[in-house]
């Protein structure tokens, strides 16, 4: 009963935070910068992370959040109300994002063992992969994946997004989405296994 009063709680909360961005977004289709300014400082953090863990790289970051708010400002007129404004704002910087992606050429061709020759999280010495923080272990298990697959696993699993959510601000059938989850997920495992048992075996040391 306990649990399940819990989970209402947090749908109501949800619900309401909805209901407070969607009024932001009304006011910024009114020209009030103030509200526009209220929506960026609530959603940075939360594009900061999507940003750096589906493009992987630093440099742009504020720089395409900019961007984003731009199109906020410019379309909120448009948003109706279909969505949640959150799928509809990581729907925008999605797309921003994927042209970023583009226009820098990554090379997601990189192959596991190239990328252990490089970087110290592939080392077979125990003694240097006890140091590693586990931020590092899921940044570099998640440079693995292709942009689709890294955006599923940000949006599932750090932004509380449902498939049919993500289906819709990616653009393509929810099936899909459970397509590149299914594939990302098994290029994750043996990463995230062996994350498992060096957290395990930190644990006993401790």
């Amino acid at each position: 009963m306990t649990h399940y009063g819990a989970n209402l709680d947090t749908k109501t909360a949800a619900n309401q935070q909805d209901c407070r961005e969607a009024a932001l977004i009304s006011r910024i289709a009114n020209g009030e910068e103030d509200a526009l300014e209220q929506l960026y400082h609530t959603y940075y953090n939360r594009l900061i992370r999507f940003i750096s863990r589906s493009h992987g790289r630093q440099e742009r970051m504020d720089e395409i959040i900019n961007e984003v708010m731009y199109v906020v400002w410019e379309k909120a007129e448009t948003y109706n109300h279909n969505c949640r404004p959150s799928t509809w704002i990581f729907g925008i910087t999605y797309n921003k994002v994927r042209k970023t992606f583009k226009a820098s050429r990554f090379d997601e061709s990189e192959s596991l063992d190239a990328m252990a020759s490089e970087n110290p999280l592939f080392s077979t010495d125990d003694t240097e992969i006890d140091k590693l923080e586990m931020t590092n272990w899921l940044e570099t298990a998640m440079a693995l994946l292709s942009l689709e697959q890294r955006t599923v696993i940000e949006l599932t699993y750090f932004q509380g997004l449902h498939y049919s959510e993500i289906a819709e601000l990616m653009g393509c059938p929810e099936n899909t989405v459970k397509t590149r989850m299914h594939h990302a997920r098994k290029k994750l495992a043996p990463i995230l296994l062996r994350l498992e048992n060096v957290d395990l075996m930190s644990g006993g040391k401790q």
